[in-house]
């Protein structure tokens, strides 16, 4: 099957149903003829990512091209071929939802800078209103802990409210309806603590969304280069060229892994917005945070 013709792709599931290959090799070579001959499968009228995209659609997918054939209702290419046609159009769909997606979201964005503009008479990156810092309901939050949680409870309380905050960015929803609860405050209170606390980190989610979409497009060149060498025509290709374009799209995505991993680029408050945001000293932060560090310590030694 290595130096199969185009034909040959018809023996591919009497093959695989012979244990002569297996299905993941299967699916390589009904790639390789992807890949190669576009024109059998619908594909010839579309540019090279939309079928790098496809492609690696069926490399995901594929598996159900060999388990749900049945060779009695239609040859093994024409059932393949339908099986294309599908992901064919659901890459159409996708690009037309980014699509829509995209222009809402530059309208929207174009909006809001107008919106703003227009109220403050300066320009802000994407319409984001600063926010200034203003002690935060400190006698009710900070005091409601120390007056509603028991006297033993009391340090466990103000600890999780720290670290909630100190998490603001990555914390999910139920967690924050969790320790809202077991800190006996106002559920509303503590999303408007945090919605407040990542407003003040704009500019750090920016800068690392930048980070990340780059990375994403290096994986994305990274996978497409990838493709490209495996199926290829080597006698038509320049290797060396393409192997040159993969190694540096390779460093580049595993370099802005390791970048996103530094931290320079998490989303994280420092003690002294927290400490502004509640009304309380930046040290009383800290002292919070070193706690759930020591009580963290305990744990691991327990277990």
């Amino acid at each position: 099957m290595n130096n199969k013709k185009s034909g040959d792709i018809e023996e591919i599931p009497e093959f695989v149903a012979s244990g002569k290959i297996t299905k993941e090799e299967a699916l390589n070579l009904i790639a390789e003829e992807i890949y190669q001959t576009p024109f059998r499968f619908g594909l010839a009228l579309y540019d090279e990512d939309f079928r790098s995209e496809v492609l690696l659609s069926f490399l995901q997918k594929g598996r159900p091209v060999l388990e749900r054939y049945i060779p009695e209702r239609s040859s093994f290419r024409s059932y393949l071929f339908a099986f294309v046609q599908g992901l064919i159009l659901t890459q159409k769909r996708n690009q037309i939802r980014k699509m829509m997606a995209d222009s809402s979201i530059k309208h929207y964005i174009s909006n809001e800078e107008v919106e703003t503009e227009y109220k403050q008479g300066v320009q802000l990156s994407v319409g984001c209103a600063p926010v200034k810092y203003r002690a935060s309901s400190d006698r009710d939050i900070w005091r409601t802990l120390s007056n509603r949680c028991r006297a033993v409870g009391t340090s466990n309380a103000k600890t999780a409210l720290i670290l909630a905050l100190k998490s603001s960015y990555y914390i999910p929803v139920d967690y924050v309806d969790e320790i809202s609860s077991y800190c006996n405050i106002g559920n509303a209170e503590l999303h408007r603590l945090i919605c407040e606390l990542n407003s003040l980190l704009y500019r750090k989610i920016e800068r690392r969304d930048l980070i990340i979409e780059r990375r994403n497009n290096a994986y994305y060149f990274h996978r497409k280069y990838f493709m490209q060498l495996k199926y290829c025509n080597r006698d038509k290709t320049d290797i060396p060229a393409l192997s040159d374009k993969y190694s540096r799209q390779t460093e580049n995505w595993k370099n802005k892994n390791r970048l996103l991993q530094k931290s320079r680029y998490r989303v994280c408050p420092t003690n002294k917005m927290i400490a502004k945001l509640l009304g309380i000293c930046e040290r009383q932060v800290s002292y919070y945070i070193k706690r759930a560090k020591e009580l963290s310590e305990e744990n691991k030694l327990i277990v």
